[in-house]
């Protein structure tokens, strides 16, 4: 196996070289930066200095109408629509130091539904991000995180028949080790993750349990890159991974363990400060302990584009193609992971100073391994975003969701418009 990854890497890596160095070039070192991530002196909330420390709190308020909240079939049913109304408290706290860096963040989104208070939940998130600067070009970085969250009512691994939607909390850990300087960089990353789902009530009485879909995840990244000239970077990044589940045999499904490997070649590039991003294509291997489930063996792509198209527009172009974790069954079957491909864009204009408008569209196909299901997601939005001062900025969206899916009765769609204010110190 280490020779074929090995000849797999080497193969990559010549042919993101041959692709990146036919490409126009122009040198600069300037950063891209999208519309909405611009930096407004007038419009940019300054913290509160606590010693080295910008301690920088906020609070946003939002109303939501959805007009189909349980992401039911549009034509086998009468779907439900409500209004909701969110808080969205937020703190930061971030070093202001010389060399290094250190980050506290925690921030929460607090619902209430009109007329299905079933459906409120409360989403919490906190994290600590850490970076040592070694020496120039080296560094070494922790991420440690915790989330409590709850499962969209539109996910395909949600059972339609809860009683309310699935609550689950995510502990993830981070460690890596980087050093890019001259024509070689060379990065190492270590990472963790442990999903822990919470039991679910059914309509009409019962418990839906979910303990079958907690799991550990560790996977392990090495990337080394060759700077072709100063605005690009080929690189080949190798990746190992285990999945390991608590009990998914629980409730008479299979054992879902399994390990895997990974290899990409691509390249990065800059070009001018008008636009950067990165491309890759690559294989990925995945084994499951059990006979029952389909191995994997997948091509696997992504690039990602930012083009500062004006001084006022910016354009956000994606694609990714990956296998993701899924219990879904079909006909005494099971899926091994689902077989995702994504595409987006989304393109932002500065209408004013202080009026930005911004536009979305993607399209994700998911492919279930092993069992015949397919679904094609498609979501269309648009916002726009108004910044009265330091302190207040108002907001309002509108997104179009679709999922059309063999699997009988499970295609939706749905519209939400929101509208809120922020105030942030």
């Amino acid at each position: 196996m280490k020779t074929t990854v090995l000849k797999l890497a080497a193969t990559a890596l010549l042919g993101s070289t041959a692709i990146a160095t036919t490409a126009f070039a122009q040198q600069s070192d300037e950063q891209v930066q999208s519309v909405f991530e611009r930096y407004r002196p007038d419009y940019q909330s300054l913290g509160i200095r606590t010693g080295s420390f910008i301690f920088s709190p906020s609070i946003g308020a939002e109303g939501k109408f959805n007009s189909n909240i349980f992401a039911q079939d549009n034509d086998s049913v009468d779907t439900t629509d409500d209004f909701i109304a969110v808080i969205k408290p937020s703190l930061s706290l971030v070093s202001d130091w010389n060399r290094g860096f250190f980050s506290l963040t925690a921030d929460a989104d607090i619902a209430r539904y009109a007329d299905n208070s079933t459906e409120d939940f409360e989403d919490i998130r906190l994290n600590a991000q850490s970076r040592i600067d070694i020496t120039r070009g080296s560094n070494i970085t922790f991420n440690v995180g915790y989330s409590d969250l709850h499962e969209d009512r539109g996910a395909p691994d949600s059972n339609g028949q809860q009683d309310r939607p699935t609550t689950f909390s995510i502990f993830s850990a981070d460690v890596g080790y980087t050093r890019d300087e001259g024509l070689v960089s060379f990065a190492v990353t270590g990472s963790y993750q442990n999903f822990d789902f919470d039991d679910t009530g059914l309509v009409g009485g019962g418990i839906f349990n979910n303990d079958d879909r907690d799991r550990d995840r560790s996977e392990g990244t090495v990337r080394f890159g060759y700077d072709l000239n100063e605005d690009y970077e080929a690189f080949v990044k190798l990746s190992v991974l285990d999945v390991s589940y608590d009990d998914s045999r629980e409730d008479g499904g299979p054992l879902r363990d399994s390990d895997g490997w990974s290899v990409v070649g691509g390249a990065a590039f800059n070009l001018g400060g008008k636009s950067e991003g990165e491309f890759y294509v690559g294989y990925q291997k995945r084994d499951f302990d059990s006979a029952s489930l389909t191995d994997s063996s997948e091509a696997i792509f992504g690039a990602s584009v930012l083009w500062a198209a004006t001084g006022l527009t910016s354009v956000k172009l994606g694609v990714n193609r990956d296998v993701n974790e899924t219990t879904i069954g079909q006909n005494a079957s099971f899926a091994s992971g689902t077989l995702d491909t994504a595409f987006t864009l989304r393109a932002e204009h500065e209408l004013q100073r202080n009026v930005l408008l911004g536009a979305d569209l993607s399209y994700t196909r998911q492919d279930y391994i092993g069992i015949s299901r397919e679904d094609d997601v498609y979501l269309v939005g648009a916002e726009a975003k108004y910044l009265m001062n330091r302190l207040f900025s108002m907001k309002a969206s509108y997104n179009f969701e679709k999922r059309s899916t063999n699997a009988a009765q499970q295609d939706y769609d749905r519209h939400v418009f929101m509208v809120g204010v922020t105030a942030a110190w």
